[in-house]
């Protein structure tokens, strides 16, 4: 055990973040309460005696398009037994720091529901987990029956959930293969006590009572995960981050403290983080639940041919000039979120150079360890996206890696790693971008203090650290990426879908941003939205940052080439696509050629948006990618939708168009049509 960290009684240039990047405003569906989700295999109690065999996998359940979920990194496993009760072990003298065990309520009462989270980031088969009566381990029991959910991957965690019948105590005893690696010993009460926030001396936004390390975040990261599934494929998005963790079906950490902080604001919290913010709000929201230390640094924006630089950090104990509207110490997290983190940190927080200790996330090898739900990418342009769920591949159809990210609305957005949303650029002038973890945090002397990379490399569970990365040009980042997400070989025809797929989701994005701009307008007749001069189009606040669109037309460019050159790509790494040089690659190159073009002219990649009296407009991909010109200067919202839709002026379709950009913004955009025609941001200053 880890001494009071064990015993819980009771339970436990910014293209992204701003110019027009809003995102759907439409609620997740909540994961089905039942059956085979994501990789994840749920049983509705416990399993016999020894169905399992440690360390057996979970089975893998099949999802639309031949695709299975699972974590980040996972590759095609035979379906094994179900770990069983006696696959847990016992107590261990002492808990591996590998393993983390966290129940949810902080005081568990007798018929309210307990959830119990394991999780791993030791190897990627299940974890077994047994809940015994009593004090004492009973490892050739069955345990307390409980519902139990798999899930296999990075981070390997299984959740249970039971609601206990009488008081007392439970003990909680997670492992494998008969060998229990950690363990958790629960208090039950008879009936719940009224619950308030404690008082926060100084509006400190809350105290750390325990540490991190690899358990610890083995467990965010299956948090994460669970809080951001959706099947394949499915749309998810939500107008603000609240949304998320006020729904108990998917937050396991929802009221875990029994204040009712998860409920809707003003009683619970208000989230709305922009892209900078979210990885900071999800890792400092985890860390009050948990009592975890936590810290972030000051930075600087960086300047042309420098990278940002950071001060000294700033942690949850420090005082704080106000507090929230909610009593004591959740109004203290509340103003901690909305004011000292949120006004603190901004996206040069995340293109610290790779090699610069002093910054709150350092790089990671590009693996399938480092790479799990949590990890931040930092694009070179300012844009920041936190990864959620790898959606394993199958039968030659490639695999799925999912990152959320945010926007200046607060709507958070779920999208899939591609050329077209994770943009690449190695150049050290734009500073460190690319895929980075967060900076454990250790109190010493009651001061804490993010980890160094000498520190880092030698906790243990850790090690994952590398600014190797930095080192590839864009083909080769790229192509490591792929051979992470879908190991082995691929089909081509099967992956080229994907890609227009992937192009048909950005574009149907598109539709709503284009949307509220024109929304804007009829709530504002006659108004004109003030163009800013230079890079300022990209990163800039008020009507523009809200409502145009030039980040995400960047990107849709890019992901329109990425398809139109698909065939480059297996040109570049037949092998990967299961050919040699020659007659087969070419007849391959000829297949793909002739399938892209029944792909983007296909009805179900067709997608219609409103024009300026209405009625609706289609367009296919093929439509779509013959505007690529057009679109180049097409994100200034006091243009009509048609025009900002590519539509040639005098057509059918522009027929209905009520507005055009004043002339001197029209000359502007003109003179800045090279930035889209090269596909490259401008450099600060431009």
């Amino acid at each position: 055990m880890r001494g009071a960290e064990r015993l819980l009684w009771g339970s436990l240039w910014l293209l992204g973040c701003g110019a027009g990047e809003r995102a759907p405003s439409a609620s997740p569906s909540p994961p089905p309460a039942s059956g085979a989700v994501g990789g994840q295999e749920r049983s509705a109690g416990p399993p016999a005696a020894g169905a399992g065999t440690g360390g057996g996998i979970a089975g893998v359940a099949g999802l639309a398009g031949g695709s299975s979920a699972a974590g980040p990194g996972v590759v095609a496993q035979a379906v094994a037994a179900r770990p069983g009760p006696a696959d847990a072990g016992s107590c261990p003298a002492q808990d591996d720091p590998g393993y983390g065990l966290l129940v949810v309520p902080q005081r568990a009462v007798v018929g309210q529901q307990l959830t119990i989270l394991a999780a791993t980031l030791d190897d990627e088969a299940a974890i077994a987990v047994r809940v015994d009566a009593g004090p004492r381990v009973q490892e050739a029991g069955e345990g307390v029956p409980a519902d139990m959910s798999f899930r296999t991957g990075v981070p390997a965690a299984t959740i249970v959930r039971l609601t206990p019948t009488q008081a007392g105590e439970l003990t909680v005893v997670a492992g494998r293969g008969g060998v229990g690696r950690a363990c958790l010993r629960v208090k039950v009460r008879a009936a719940a006590a009224r619950e308030a926030p404690p008082a926060a001396p100084g509006n400190q936004a809350w105290p750390s009572v325990r540490g991190w390390d690899a358990g610890e975040e083995a467990l965010y990261s299956a948090w994460l995960r669970e809080l951001f599934h959706a099947e394949l494929g499915a749309d998810l998005a939500t107008t603000a981050l609240d949304q998320i963790t006020s729904d108990a079906g998917r937050n396991l950490l929802h009221g875990s403290l029994g204040w009712d902080e998860d409920a809707k604001h003003p009683t619970g919290l208000a989230m709305r983080p922009d892209c900078a913010d979210v990885p900071y709000f999800l890792r400092a929201y985890y860390a009050w639940k948990r009592g975890l230390p936590f810290v972030f640094r000051g930075c600087s924006r960086g300047s042309p041919g420098k990278a940002p630089r950071c001060g000294e950090g700033t942690d949850n104990a420090a005082p704080q000039d106000g507090t929230g509207p909610q009593p004591g110490q959740l109004g203290a997290v509340q103003y901690y979120l909305r004011r000292t983190l949120a006004w603190g940190v901004h996206t040069g927080n995340g293109r610290v150079a790779m090699t610069d200790e002093r910054s709150d996330l350092y790089p990671v090898r590009l693996d399938r360890r480092a790479l799990r739900p949590g990890t931040v990418y930092a694009d070179p342009y300012g844009h920041i996206l936190v990864l959620v769920e790898l959606f394993e591949g199958t039968g030659g159809r490639p695999g799925v890696l999912y990152a959320v990210d945010g926007q200046p609305d607060g709507s958070i957005t779920r999208k899939r790693f591609w050329e077209g949303n994770f943009l690449w650029n190695p150049d050290p002038g734009l500073g460190g971008s690319g895929f980075k973890n967060f900076r454990p945090v250790v109190v010493r002397d009651g001061v804490a203090a993010q980890m160094t990379d000498a520190e880092i490399a030698g906790a243990p569970g850790y090690g994952d650290g590398s600014p190797a990365q930095a080192e590839l040009a864009a083909p080769a980042f790229y192509d490591a990426m792929e051979r992470i997400i879908t190991p082995g070989t691929r089909d081509a025809l099967l992956a080229q879908e994907e890609a227009v797929a992937a192009l048909f989701e950005q574009a149907r994005v598109r539709v709503t941003s284009v949307a509220n701009g024109d929304d804007y307008f009829k709530k504002n007749p006659g108004a004109t939205v003030a163009m800013p001069e230079g890079f300022k189009v990209f990163e800039t606040t008020g009507a523009w940052e809200s409502y145009s669109t030039p980040a995400r037309d960047l990107r849709l460019l890019i992901a329109m080439d990425v398809v139109r050159g698909f065939s480059d790509k297996v040109r570049r790494q037949p092998a990967v696509f299961g050919v040699t040089e020659g007659p087969g690659l070419d007849e391959l190159i000829v297949k793909l050629e002739q399938a892209r073009g029944e792909l983007l002219a296909a009805p179900r990649f067709r997608f219609e948006y409103r024009r300026s009296d209405g009625s609706t407009w289609g367009l296919t991909l093929a439509d779509l990618m013959t505007r690529a010109s057009a679109l180049e200067a097409a994100y200034n919202p006091n243009d009509c939708p048609e025009l900002r839709w590519g539509a040639k002026p005098g057509s059918d379709e522009a027929r209905t168009c009520g507005r055009t950009a004043p002339a001197e913004q029209q000359a502007k955009m003109q003179r800045y049509r090279s930035w889209f025609a090269e596909r490259k941001r401008p450099a600060r200053g431009t």
